[in-house]
């Protein structure tokens, strides 16, 4: 299996935590941000993440 680059793994860290960033602002103002669905954009205002992205004992990647 091929390993992925991980200047590409640490560039979707960094967008993970931007779209968490505006994804909490949003939520504090009570702003609309574009989201695609059912083959249309629909404004609405993020919810809560309750979904962890790896466990928090999970071992690092060796990046």
């Amino acid at each position: 299996m091929k390993k992925h680059n991980k200047y590409a793994l640490l560039g979707l860290k960094a967008l993970e935590r931007a779209v968490a960033k505006v994804a909490e602002n949003a939520r504090k103002n009570k702003y609309k941000i574009p989201v695609w669905k059912n083959g249309r954009i629909e404004y609405e205002i993020p919810g809560i993440i309750t979904e962890q992205a790896s466990a928090p004992d999970a071992k690092s990647r060796g990046i």
